[in-house]
């Protein structure tokens, strides 16, 4: 029978041994093997409920450590919405942004740079916008989140995480690439 005494994973505080307690508390004279496979018995629905208990108080203590720094953050976004390709990235949209100036055909004195949308095809030598979110300067940051997680209870989901770990002034901005 499998002891948790000696397990790495579970905090010093919350080891138990059922087991050795049954032993314990059975006086020596009630001993026996019968009794104590019976009691052992009883014992399991406890120790289910203890199992669950522990991996709760791994996961409450591995989210009390999130906090609203953007390498902490990412890495919480990436284990509860996409744990295998770690494809969510955040962008600070005041620092890594630059605003771009687009130019009219109007202003002859400067050089003709021209901006073309994603969807317009142009060849690889030409800049083009891709998201007019991106250049939006009243955010502070950004989530970009793979197009495979964008379903109505996932978005839900991320917007309630995001929300919950973010600072209170920061404003932020979902964009589903």
């Amino acid at each position: 029978m499998a002891s948790n005494q000696n397990l790495p994973g579970v905090p010093v505080r919350y080891r138990l041994d059922f087991f050795a307690l049954v032993r314990q508390l059975v006086p020596v004279m009630l001993r026996k093997p019968r009794l104590l496979a019976w009691l052992y018995a009883l014992l399991a629905p406890l120790r289910g409920q203890y199992t669950i208990f522990i991996d709760f108080e791994a996961q409450t203590r591995r989210e009390l450590s999130y906090n609203g720094q953007k390498m902490v953050f990412e890495r919480a976004l990436n284990l509860r919405f996409d744990p295998f390709l770690r494809r969510i990235r955040i962008v600070n949209a005041d620092t890594e942004l630059l605003p771009e100036y687009d130019y009219n055909r109007v202003e002859e004195h400067l050089p003709e740079q021209f901006m073309y949308l994603a969807n317009e095809h142009p060849p690889a030598s030409w800049e083009f916008d891709y998201f007019y979110q991106e250049f939006v300067t009243q955010l502070d940051f950004m989530v970009r989140v793979p197009l495979g997680i964008n379903t109505p209870e996932k978005t839900l989901q991320l917007h309630a995480f995001i929300r919950r770990y973010k600072l209170a002034t920061k404003r932020y901005s979902l964009l589903f690439v």
